[in-house]
């Protein structure tokens, strides 16, 4: 789960201001207004890459390590959602492609549905050290 969360970190660059959010939704925080001059569809791409590569790691992990069934309900969160997230983030970068910021708001939105609350949440259920999506 760790790997996971830090491997999406890594993807949304973090500790660089969150790259993911202004440049995929031209936010500059969580309450902020989307400023689509913020809006970098090729930024916004890179980072949609990353993120897909970081969703079928973790789906592949999945298939190798049976969950305990504690967490059945969790893993069944991440085996139904992490396919769908998956699509997302390929839509999100078909629309990136395009380079129309409003494309790229709109796959980043439809993606951002389904990653939270339902995939945040098993993460926290699974690791609650940590708060995912927050």
């Amino acid at each position: 789960m760790r790997s996971f969360w830090s491997d999406i970190l890594a993807a949304d660059e973090v500790s660089l201001g969150n790259v993911a959010a202004r440049t995929c939704l031209g936010k500059t925080g969580p309450a902020a207004a989307t400023n689509m001059q913020l809006v970098d569809p090729p930024t916004c791409r890179e980072r949609a890459v990353a993120d897909v590569a970081a969703q079928q790691k973790f789906l592949s992990g999945l298939d190798s390590t049976p969950a305990p069934p504690k967490f059945a309900a969790d893993d069944h969160a991440f085996r139904t959602q992490i396919p769908k997230t998956i699509a997302d983030l390929k839509a999100m970068i078909s629309a990136a492609d395009t380079g129309s910021k409003d494309a790229v708001v709109q796959a980043t939105t439809v993606f951002l549905n389904d990653m939270i609350p339902t995939v945040a949440r098993a993460m926290d259920d699974v690791d609650p050290s940590v708060r995912h999506g927050d």
